[in-house]
């Protein structure tokens, strides 16, 4: 006979028996947060709560006249408004009432402000990771303006350092215009280039193997596809032989791979995206001008030149999410990539014009 089957239990939990917070220090400075309730923080929720798909719930809640602070965080975020009403702060402004849904994208600017005698009752939701402030001494969000202005300091490190990159001597050959009128040179410049085209796909698939994170692997992942099979277009597109070898290159290229296991999301989203993909982007665009009519309209160098400017922007959110501590460390890295990227290109005119 088969055992009889056991009623499974029903478990309720009410509001009160989730553990409350109402502030958080981030950067030094406490922020109050009205009250937000973690599911998590109740041990009979976080053990229905699934770990894989893991997404986070909170109730929150102002009262009278408070306020939650223009703030930003790394994941996308739903709330709905439960009861009562709220004002939307940030970029896009609006009254919000009992039944609207409010969708935030990774980096988005929010807070919430309630009116004289008003109250506002809501659930909050993440998707994926943890909750944003399901671990209240290490929360996933930044307030105020400092992060922003940090992030903008960091991009004007970048442009300075892809304007230098733009007068190194692969640009200078370029501008010669020796690459569109002797063809051996311009084999051996994309042999050099296949290379490099090797790592950066080696770089790519590292990157992608190391991320445990499971937004930035999803964005990671659309940007690999729509990079995939480029060294073998170089060649498809291109009389080139492949076998050069530089030790140079080669070490410069391994540089490029190794980071993907060394450094955290945030460093190569820098390296790849606003040093890499940068460079890409203006070196596409001077080699299509250079190599005229050798180069097909969906051909190796007027692609990049196309598609590496929307690539070089990829993972700008996620920096806008950082504390303003996190940002010394970031110049840094762009700043060892940029010297790293300007030495390929180097490398390769110097292999192009065979002074190796």
């Amino acid at each position: 006979m088969s055992e009889p089957t056991l009623p499974v239990s029903v478990t309720t939990v009410a509001r009160d028996d989730i553990r409350a917070i109402s502030s958080v220090r981030v950067g030094g400075e406490v922020h109050q947060l009205g009250q937000q309730r973690d599911f998590r923080r109740n041990g009979a929720l976080a053990d229905f709560l699934p770990e894989t798909a893991r997404p986070s719930f909170a109730w929150v809640r102002l009262r009278d006249g408070e306020i939650l602070n223009v703030h930003r965080h790394p994941t996308k975020s739903m709330i709905l408004v439960c009861r009562g009403s709220a004002l939307l702060l940030g970029s896009r402004e609006r009254e919000l009432s009992e039944g609207d849904v409010v969708c935030v994208p990774p980096g988005g600017d929010h807070g919430f402000r309630t009116r004289p005698g008003e109250e506002f009752h809501g659930l909050s939701v993440q998707f994926e990771g943890a909750g944003l402030y399901e671990d209240e001494h290490a929360p996933r969000a930044s307030f105020g303006e400092t992060a922003g202005a940090s992030l903008a300091e960091l991009e004007r490190l970048n442009e300075s350092l892809l304007e230098r990159h733009t007068r190194n001597p692969l640009f200078v050959l370029f501008d010669s215009g020796r690459l569109r009128h002797e063809p051996e040179l311009r084999s051996r410049f994309v042999a050099a280039l296949h290379v490099w085209s090797t790592y950066f796909q080696r770089m790519l698939h590292a990157r992608q193997a190391a991320c445990a994170d499971a937004v930035l692997r999803a964005e990671y992942g659309r940007h690999l596809r729509e990079e995939f099979g480029h060294d073998l277009l170089l060649l498809e597109g291109h009389d080139a032989a492949t076998g050069a070898y530089d030790t140079v290159l080669e070490a410069a290229g391994n540089w490029f791979v190794a980071q993907m296991h060394q450094l955290d999301e945030a460093q190569k989203i820098v390296l790849v995206h606003m040093v890499v993909e940068s460079s890409g982007h203006v070196f596409g665009l001077a080699a299509s001008r250079c190599l005229g009519r050798s180069d097909a309209a969906d051909g190796y160098f007027a692609l990049h030149a196309e598609a590496d400017d929307d690539h070089r922007h990829i993972g700008r959110a996620h920096l806008g999410t950082l504390p303003p501590s996190a940002f010394p460390r970031l110049m840094e890295t762009c700043r060892q990539a940029w010297d790293q990227m300007d030495l390929v290109h180097e490398r390769i005119a110097a292999w192009t014009l065979g002074r190796r």
